[in-house]
């Protein structure tokens, strides 16, 4: 009896022992897997640390290029106005000289009106050739063409200030803006 007791006892302690080896496997197979989940995870933050660092260092040279780059644009925007300010200097003065010589054919069609009406009322004192009343003629035909021709040069004129009015608008527009990337552009620079 006490012989079956002991082995019984034993068996127990036996099977009290192999539980206790199978737990510390389980201990040590958790401990491994933590290892590998730790050493994954730092390399994990390795990468993602070098992948944040090319980042910042691409952010970096971008904003030290962004200086760079208004610059350019500043130099292109003033060189831009400058060519467009001669542009706008040579329409004035094409329109200047437009207008003077429609002031000048305004006064030799005036001058040639009064030479008309001086023949008209010379012709009505005289019994004219026919050559002469031909040449009359024609020259009435002339002054009337002449007065068509300018009508069409003032409307001409006219149409030229208007686009003359809204190129100063455009310029006038684009002076802001190189202004206000003038200041950005300072504002950067700080």
């Amino acid at each position: 009896m006490d012989k079956r007791l002991l082995e019984q006892v034993q068996q127990a302690l036996q099977a009290q022992q192999d539980t206790i080896k199978r737990q510390e496997q389980m201990l040590d197979d958790q401990e491994r897997y933590t290892q590998q989940q730790l050493r994954k995870k730092d390399q994990d933050i390795a990468e993602l640390t070098v992948l944040l660092n090319k980042l910042a260092q691409t952010k970096i040279q971008e904003l030290e290029r962004l200086p760079t780059l208004f610059k350019q644009l500043q130099d292109s925007m003033t060189e831009q106005t400058s060519v467009f300010s001669g542009w706008v200097q040579h329409r004035k003065q094409h329109a200047t000289t437009q207008a003077t010589l429609i002031s000048e054919l305004l006064t030799l069609g005036n001058v040639q009106m009064q030479l008309v009406e001086q023949l008209k009322t010379y012709q009505s004192t005289i019994t004219l050739p026919d050559y002469l009343k031909s040449d009359t003629t024609q020259l009435e035909s002339d002054t009337v063409k002449l007065e068509g021709e300018l009508k069409e040069l003032v409307n001409a004129q006219i149409k030229i200030e208007q686009s003359q009015a809204k190129i100063t608008g455009s310029q006038t527009g684009i002076q802001a803006e190189v202004e206000k990337l003038n200041r950005l552009l300072s504002k950067l620079e700080k």
